[in-house]
């Protein structure tokens, strides 16, 4: 049986010297936008910070309810909690070295050069949305390092038309550790996997592969089981299963994405070789990988507009993969392509700095004009001013609760996810670790559950919360709101918190699938307020 034994790669000095401008550059465009953090990089952050105090892998002490969309992150955040570092700031810092890391580690395997190597490095290390995901705190960074390792051994295997005894081995690895990031990626990898296995499954080293591919994802979705009740987070009922926005929001996304990543435009300069003379190997690939595109777009024209999927989060993971095999199928690669598309990615720098993170210009045309554009006017400066924000109310909430001298446990009813990470003592309400099956999210319920209630001036329901909350009685209609502050985006809006000292209880069962117990609502000063149940 071969085994791996890997040419070494032999670089011009050009190509090594461009390799570390490249490097640089990536670096500088991270510290430009570092200020941004997802909401929901926190929510993974206090599972993280739960479960390396012994209080198990939850949000909500005492309840498996799962709203982690990957586990892998979860875990490595844990890991990083367990070794006393910040979770959140912890990866972010790792997560830029992880996306480095593996584009070096491509451009020696696949011995990318010249204009080629600088227009790969364009679509994917100086995409300003693709810098504004790796520094964001999500799993994005880390699905994509696994996304162009497993990319570039295929396109390694697809030009030597044979795989070698550690290839299979490889590619299972690098599939398992990209469902277990995110398990949607199987859309990706399964199609081209099941090619291969059809032309090789009389090779021993692949039935290898594949035992350590299924062994390893099926060990999370076991423990996912037995632990929480469910194989899906809580997302995947709240954005996909039983709703979400509108299919044009996804439509929209998918279209602007196309063209404004360049992917597009660079397609339109590959001419495809005959498959007629192709190895068994590489005609599988090839059309696994056909399969696995189809799949994705189908996908993504559902997923793609979903909420915090803005600067085009949902397509970044394999946006390295997809300018990869652009780039090497590029037909006598110029060097006034490669620069043309160094000269783009400044242009969309300016746009995502200056004018939002979430550009979306063919959403103008008529039919897509319907779609909602989620904070495509924001820009990363915006976000850095709100995490400030999140995390100095935070402060302000456990100042105030202590001078109350209540014999309660504190509560409060969020419509963000970053508040609570600063907040370990109280329970927290908040549409994606609340759900459950049998009451959906009771959001009125929670606002009355809660003695901290925050109002989300830019939220698309306005001032439902600050509404309900002044329904309660023990709510004074003329209360002013706590902490209150104006974040210019998309026009001035104002975050602030109402207080009530006797909240109504509400008890959400420990499991996705537990019932829901709720008492009766305490409508106080409105009887005409409806419940959220």
């Amino acid at each position: 049986m071969a085994t791996c034994n890997p040419e070494k790669l032999r670089q011009s000095a050009t190509d090594r010297a461009t390799i570390v401008a490249c490097a640089i550059v990536f670096l500088g465009l991270c510290a430009m936008i570092w200020g941004f953090v997802a909401d929901d990089a926190y929510i993974v952050g206090r599972y993280a910070r739960n479960a390396a105090a012994g209080h198990g892998l939850v949000y909500n002490l005492g309840e498996r309810v799962s709203a982690l969309t990957s586990p892998l992150h979860a875990l490595l955040e844990t890991s990083l909690a367990h070794l006393g570092v910040d979770p959140v700031e912890g990866y972010r810092v790792l997560a830029p070295v992880l996306v480095l890391g593996s584009w070096l580690a491509v451009c020696r395997e696949t011995k990318i050069h010249g204009p080629a190597l600088i227009a790969f490095t364009a679509l994917t290390l100086f995409s300003p949305f693709f810098v504004f995901w790796t520094v964001g705190g999500l799993e994005t960074a880390m699905l994509a390092c696994f996304t162009i390792l497993f990319v570039s051994r295929l396109v390694v295997v697809n030009r030597n038309g044979t795989a070698e005894t550690c290839d299979f081995v490889w590619l299972g690895f690098l599939a398992a550790l990209m469902f277990l990031t995110r398990h949607d990626s199987v859309l990706v990898s399964a199609p081209i996997l099941l090619a291969i296995f059809l032309i090789e499954f009389h090779r021993p080293a692949l039935w290898i592969g594949a035992a350590l591919c299924i062994a390893m994802s099926s060990s999370w979705l076991l423990f996912a089981t037995l632990y929480y009740g469910d194989i899906f987070p809580t997302s995947y009922y709240l954005k996909l299963a039983r709703g979400g926005r509108a299919p044009i929001d996804s439509l929209s996304a998918l279209i602007n994405f196309g063209l404004l990543s360049g992917l597009v435009p660079v397609a339109l300069f590959v001419r495809p070789t005959s498959m007629k003379t192709a190895p068994p190997l590489s005609k599988a690939i090839l059309r696994g990988g056909a399969i696995s595109a189809i799949l994705f777009a189908l996908y993504a024209s559902h997923a793609s507009g979903q909420h915090m999927m803005f600067g085009f989060r949902f397509f970044m993971p394999y946006l390295m993969g997809a300018g990869l095999v652009l780039s090497l199928s590029l037909v006598n690669p110029r060097p006034v392509l490669a620069a043309l598309l160094v000269g783009w990615q400044l242009a969309m720098c300016i746009v995502v700095t200056q004018i939002g993170v979430n550009p979306a210009p063919l959403s103008r045309l008529p039919g897509l004009d319907r779609a909602y554009i989620e904070y495509e006017f924001i820009v990363p400066s915006s976000f850095q001013a709100w995490r400030k924000m999140l995390e100095q109310d935070a402060a302000e909430i456990a100042e105030h609760w202590a001078a109350q001298e209540l014999d309660a446990s504190p509560t409060i009813y969020l419509r963000t996810g970053g508040t609570a990470y600063f907040l370990p003592e109280f329970y927290v309400f908040e549409s994606l670790v609340s759900y459950r099956h049998e009451c959906g999210v009771p959001i009125a319920e929670m606002i009355d559950a809660s003695h901290y209630m925050q109002q989300l001036g830019l939220s698309v329901t306005g001032s439902m919360v600050e509404d309900r909350g002044r329904a309660r009685s023990d709510v004074a209609d003329d209360a002013a709101l706590l902490f209150p502050t104006v974040i210019e985006g998309m026009g001035p809006n104002v975050t602030g918190y109402l207080f009530g000292a006797k909240p109504t209880p509400l008890i959400l069962g420990p499991q996705i699938g537990s019932a829901c117990h709720f008492s009766a609502l305490n409508l106080g000063k409105d009887s005409d307020n409806e419940g959220g149940g």
